[in-house]
């Protein structure tokens, strides 16, 4: 008689094995809803929400919830300070700040001015995104990462036709001294208005020109040399303008104290020929009351002024009766 296997079949633990795997699968699901279901930001950043791909919402700093699975995707979105550089790049900032010398950057800063010259014009932007939803969507229908290049070339792209434009308005000398602040304010405004026409949701900070100087080469030593004949110039205008200074207030001082001199002796003179009538007119006026009197003293007065420093001189009368007593003919020598 054969052999035959009377081992009765495990039936009921295969629904078992069953269950245990459905429970792990739900608590996994669970797991994974959780897990996708908050998120966090950062208090320099701001979350845009899709839900099936379309916009849902713009989320602050903290956490936060959205719909698990994939429904809800987050894209954070930095709200700090960010800068586009134009003809240099910086590869290290600080006090001793470093720059790439290896690549050149002049095709980003050479343009031509206003008077047909070349200038080399580095400047650098600063922006900050105040709209995420615009930053995001306005540009290319869709938030992937891939579009940030195209972003950012598109910043650059509206800085430099801004620049370039200012720049070919003006003269190479008005660029690279009195202007450049007036360059600056025009491009904030200007690129500021073609950011907002491409609603890319960018508030512009700051424009700064860096450094605007003549190309390499022969055109910057020929600019140099007129640079150095202009201040050259500068320098001896300012030399003959200080002497200028110097000397006419010397001049004009001593006009003034010789008018001033000439016055004094215009009023000394008329004052004393003033005097010299209003005597003469009261000597006239006593003259004419008594006539012998006057002339005496006149006479007496007059001699007075004749004989005041003379010497040895002895009065006598016409006839010299009177000489020998007057004369001391026995006295000493």
């Amino acid at each position: 008689m054969a052999d035959q296997n009377v081992t009765p079949t495990r039936f009921g633990n295969k629904g078992g094995n069953r269950g245990r795997i459905t429970l792990l699968a739900l608590a996994a699901l669970v797991l994974v809803a959780i897990l996708t279901s908050f998120y966090t930001v950062d208090a320099n950043e701001k979350a845009v929400v899709t839900r099936f791909g379309r916009y849902h919402s713009t989320n602050d700093e903290g956490l936060n919830f959205k719909m698990p699975f994939g429904i809800d995707q987050v894209y954070k979105v930095t709200q700090t300070v960010q800068a586009e550089q134009f003809g240099f790049r910086t590869l290290q900032a600080g006090v001793n700040s470093t720059f790439d010398q290896q690549r050149d950057y002049t095709n980003e800063s050479e343009m031509l001015t206003g008077d047909l010259n070349i200038v080399d014009a580095q400047w650098i932007i600063e922006y900050r995104i105040v709209d995420p939803k615009a930053w995001l969507f306005n540009v290319d229908n869709s938030p992937v990462n891939r579009f940030q290049d195209f972003r950012d070339k598109t910043i650059r792209d509206i800085t430099q036709s801004v620049v370039n434009q200012l720049v070919g308005d003006r003269p190479i000398l008005a660029v690279m001294t009195d202007d450049r602040e007036n360059v600056e304010f025009q491009a904030k405004q200007k690129i500021q208005e073609d950011l907002d026409a491409f609603g890319l949701g960018v508030k512009l900070t700051e424009v700064k020109m860096q450094q605007v100087v003549a190309p390499k080469g022969e055109v910057q030593e020929a600019f140099d040399d007129v640079q150095k004949a202009t201040q050259d110039r500068e320098k001896l205008i300012n030399e003959g303008e200080q002497a200028y200074r110097a000397e006419i207030p010397r001049i004009e001082g001593e006009a003034k104290q010789m008018l001033a001199e000439a016055e004094g002796y215009k009023s000394a003179r008329i004052n004393r020929a003033q005097g010299e009538i209003a005597l003469f007119q009261a000597i006239y006026d006593e003259y004419r009351q008594s006539k012998d009197v006057t002339r005496e003293r006149l006479y007496y007065e007059t001699m007075a002024k004749v004989l005041a420093n003379s010497e040895n001189t002895d009065v006598i009368d016409k006839g010299l009766e009177n000489f020998l007593p007057l004369k001391n003919l026995g006295g000493a020598q």
